[in-house]
């Protein structure tokens, strides 16, 4: 049952709803004994009655509130209001980056300062030992004050969490997930979280995602087999250097991208603040051989300056569709 509008409960007053969808409702209130609006989330009844969906509720307030950073949306409690699951966080007075970007573009400067500051409050998480499993552009918030917060930690999950999810049915926004999202996999890392990162990384250079469809199954298909288009060729003004930044972050193997959220950041500043010009010469990433996987800090000494076309000469190979038109038959 809603929550009246107006009415004050256990010390919340209920001033509007902000967000109502058919799993939860979130309202803004004002919690009288701190002084202070904040959101809080309530489980419509017909989720609370699904005993995954409440589990993950329970699970999603268990793992948020181990995460204390400036980026990620502040957990302030979780509760029991008239019989129903509540979870009560910062209000984040702002607008999500899937607003953002349908105004246009921002500035590259803009878009590194919001990609680092996700990956900030990633690297925290990880820290953590918590994969967030769902970085995208509406869970990335951005203030007037020009602050960015991370929220949107539904699916997160760590190490010991139990599997709620059936092995092979990828939850979420298919534009984002990673290659072993989609095939199902039980071990996701941090790696996962980084690739959704170059795809809204790319989204905020080219305004529109790499991978795009008719269909969820068509994305899907190309986040597993399709090699990326270089945001130079959308938007001039990016560096070759980004263009690599990108591709690597979106490599469909794990052990090709970025191996946490400081490498991803190291590079990102080595990058510099602005796209200049695009005649310095574009640097690349070159996988390891099959054979071998790449060494512990070696990620590095595996960029040079090859070229943007060899890299996707490289990258063009096709032998993951067959793998994949395997791997969704058997979803």
């Amino acid at each position: 049952m809603p929550f009246r509008l107006g009415s004050t409960i256990d010390g919340y007053e209920f001033i509007d709803i902000v967000e109502s969808s058919r799993t939860e409702v979130s309202y803004r209130v004002k919690n009288l004994a701190e002084n202070q609006f904040e959101l809080l989330r309530v489980l419509q009844k017909s989720s609370q009655d699904d005993p995954q969906r409440a589990e993950r509720f329970l699970r999603e307030s268990k793992v948020h509130s181990r995460l204390l950073h400036p980026n990620i949306v502040r957990f302030r409690r979780a509760s029991v209001l008239r019989e129903q699951l509540v979870i009560t966080t910062e209000l984040v007075e702002g607008v999500p980056l899937e607003s953002r970007l349908e105004v246009g573009r921002p500035p590259v400067e803009e878009s590194l300062r919001i990609i680092r500051a996700v990956l900030a409050a990633l690297g925290s998480a990880h820290e953590h030992g918590v994969v967030h499993r769902a970085v995208t552009t509406r869970n990335i918030l951005l203030t007037p004050e020009g602050e960015v917060k991370l929220g949107g930690f539904t699916f997160a999950k760590s190490a010991q969490d139990p599997q709620l999810t059936a092995v092979g049915v990828p939850t979420g926004d298919v534009h984002y997930l990673s290659p072993e999202q989609i095939k199902g996999s039980t071990e996701l890392d941090a790696r996962s979280d980084l690739y959704s990162v170059g795809v809204v990384l790319f989204e905020c250079l080219t305004g529109r995602k790499p991978f795009l469809g008719e269909s969820q199954f068509e994305v899907m298909a190309s986040q597993v087999n399709r090699v990326p288009e270089t945001p130079s060729s959308l938007a001039p003004e990016v560096t070759g250097r980004l263009d690599a930044i990108v591709l690597k972050a979106l490599a469909k193997d794990p052990a090709h991208r970025f191996q946490s959220a400081d490498d991803f950041l190291r590079f990102l500043n080595a990058s510099g603040d602005t796209a200049m010009t695009n005649s310095e010469p574009a640097i690349a990433y070159v996988p390891p051989r099959a054979s071998t996987g790449p060494a512990v800090g070696e990620a590095e000494r595996t960029v040079t300056s090859l070229g943007i076309t060899a890299w996707i000469t490289f990258a063009g190979g096709v032998i993951l569709a067959v793998l994949a038109a395997l791997v969704f038959l058997r979803v």
